[in-house]
């Protein structure tokens, strides 16, 4: 079945701050038969991509002279397109306004350390993610608030949530433990009595085979010298208790649904502040694939979201599966499937899928090979490059050629690595092979979903396949 909506994750940067860039950037779109754009206009950076009067300090360069979302919306609308507003939900730049006027606001692990603090594939991470729970605090103080204030001011076709959730690629059992949660999870959880804190209230009688099976009377589960424990030891119980001394060690499952809560009520309040401006405006969301796990690992257990989210766009991108492309596409249509009875109270239920995920075979052994002739290994560049030698000879013999040569010494390494970085940054049109995408798409439309949407636009030219689309979806 054909796709309905055809759309794609846009950068702001690349739209511009004219109205003559906003046209041809919207353009460029429409030409590839492109018919909804999701714009990113709050970033990860912390940054508003709109003239906010209630975040002022919080507006991008520019942004402040220049109505960019306006622009958006008339360059669409002509062209009879849909816009909707992609905003960076639960991380901010460490420079960020937020960050930066509340610190205390920020995601904080066991060590009251936030997630600056952790490193991810050997680099210190740059973002500082905010704690959905916390009141007051970024969810109820700065993130709503701003949804609100953007809904009044236009009329998009929906306001589209994306990092709804917490980190889960670094710490995903970290966060949050800042005060706040340290405090108020035992209490959200009824692990203590405000009316009786000291009294156990152990069960009368223990007369059943399974210690938990006494679970109903609901015993503190906090454990009597709590209030001489140090930070570490209290967080290390919320994750790794139990619920009953002596039972089994399930106080995760708490520590898991006390995220999933904060993460869906911040779901509710922001539909409700979008819906009080604007009654009829939907709300979409970019979520992961399977919402049992991502509820597990990242709070985010997107069936909870229907009533608060009309549009749900799942990201089935190939890093979020194992195998060869071929694997990847027999895993992603069997995912769609799960997707579409996961998402039956949803409104619309589109396909997201992720352009540069596609080529792991034709751009990994490049890369590779790079980095080793960066760090000197002629061999280990030699064997990565082996992978792809006759795909790169079909569309630059010179470099193929100078690859081969490498055992000439020194400067051929140099002369190498230069061809082989210009041939990344500038590779030929039709080395990213357009079937990838094609048969892509094909798996998506044979599932009956109604759209699909492409990450992102800048990706379209890096990997030559601007034309390939145009050719398959064609002028709107």
């Amino acid at each position: 079945m054909a796709l309905k909506h055809k759309a794609a994750w846009c950068g702001s940067r690349e739209a511009g701050l004219s109205d003559d860039s906003v046209s041809e950037f919207i353009e460029r779109m429409h030409e590839c038969g492109i018919n909804a754009v999701f714009v990113h206009l709050k970033g990860g950076d912390g940054l508003l991509y709109w003239p906010s009067k209630r975040f002022p300090d919080a507006v991008a360069p520019g942004c402040d002279e220049f109505d960019l979302p306006a622009a958006l919306l008339r360059e669409c609308r002509k062209r009879g397109m849909q816009l909707h507003a992609w905003l960076i939900d639960f991380f901010e730049g460490t420079n960020g306004a937020a960050n930066q006027r509340h610190p205390e606001w920020s995601l904080r692990n066991a060590k009251n350390q936030p997630t600056t603090s952790e490193i991810l594939r050997g680099r210190p991470v740059d973002l500082t993610w905010m704690c959905p729970a916390r009141r007051p605090g970024y969810t109820d103080q700065w993130l709503v608030p701003a949804l609100e204030e953007f809904a009044a001011m236009y009329d998009v076709d929906s306001i589209h949530h994306d990092y709804i959730r917490y980190p889960g690629d670094m710490a995903p059992d970290q966060f949050c433990f800042c005060d706040y949660c340290l405090e108020q999870m035992p209490i959200f959880n009824g692990f203590v009595s405000k009316t009786y804190p000291d009294e156990p209230f152990y069960h009368e009688l223990y007369d059943r085979a399974y210690l938990e099976a006494h679970w109903e009377q609901s015993p503190r589960v906090l454990p009597r010298n709590w209030h001489l424990l140090d930070r570490e030891s209290k967080c290390r119980f919320l994750l790794e208790g139990s619920f009953f001394q002596g039972g089994r060690y399930d106080a995760d499952y708490f520590f898991y649904t006390y995220r999933t809560f904060w993460v869906t009520e911040f779901a509710r309040e922001a539909a409700a502040a979008i819906r009080r401006v604007k009654p009829t405006m939907k709300i979409s969301a970019a979520v992961f694939k399977n919402p049992i796990h991502s509820g597990r690992f990242i709070g985010q257990d997107w069936r909870q979201f229907a009533p608060y989210v009309d549009l749900c766009v799942p990201m089935d991108y190939r890093d979020h599966y194992p195998g060869s492309f071929d694997v990847y596409l027999n895993l992603f249509e069997e995912s769609i499937e799960s997707q579409k009875f996961w998402a039956r109270d949803f409104e619309s239920l589109w396909i997201g899928a992720a352009i540069n995920f596609l080529f792991f075979e034709e751009e990994r052994p490049l890369v590779a090979a790079e980095r080793a002739l960066e760090q000197g290994d002629v061999d280990a560049a030699v064997r990565s490059f082996a992978a792809v030698s006759e795909r790169v000879r079909k569309f630059s013999p010179p470099v193929a050629e100078a690859m081969d040569s490498l055992a000439a010494g020194p400067a051929a390494l140099e002369s190498a690595l230069a061809m082989l970085k210009d041939f990344r940054c500038q590779t030929p049109v039709g080395y990213y092979p357009a079937d990838k995408l094609h048969r892509l798409i094909d798996r998506i439309e044979a599932t009956g979903v109604e759209g699909i949407s492409l990450f992102c636009d800048a990706h379209l030219d890096e990997y030559g396949l601007r034309s390939a689309l145009r050719e398959r979806f064609g002028a709107n």
